[in-house]
């Protein structure tokens, strides 16, 4: 079994707060599963009266948000450190993400800041 391999079902949640300077690319919010038995959503800092599905449960993705994020096995990957929606997005990736998994239905969250 490869190290980073996981049954079918299993959602391993290893999400932690981060932060990282703008402009930093490739940021992952760590959670080991299937990414279509996960659903992710965000309160971006831009918007924080607001929540954002950016993917659900059988691979739903919102299109307008496929610029910066992208769902594999190790988590959600952001694909660019913003504190403002800029021409990839609608939105900033700095906020509070939440992950909830099919299999067992529990949520958990962890904050992504980014610094000037």
């Amino acid at each position: 079994m490869r190290e980073n391999a996981f049954v079918s079902g299993d959602c391993l949640q290893n999400l932690k707060n981060t932060a990282v300077y703008e402009g930093d690319e490739n940021t992952v919010m760590g959670l080991t599963a299937d990414p279509n038995n996960v659903k992710w959503t965000i309160i971006p800092s831009s918007d924080e009266f607001g929540s954002y599905t950016i993917s659900d449960y059988d691979g739903y993705r919102d299109l307008s948000l496929v610029g910066l994020f992208y769902p594999d096995q190790n988590g959600l990957l952001i694909l660019n450190a913003a504190t403002a929606p800029n021409g990839e997005g609608p939105i900033s990736t700095s906020g509070l993400y939440i992950a909830q998994c099919s299999n067992d239905g529990n949520r958990t969250a962890a904050k992504l800041l980014v610094v000037r």
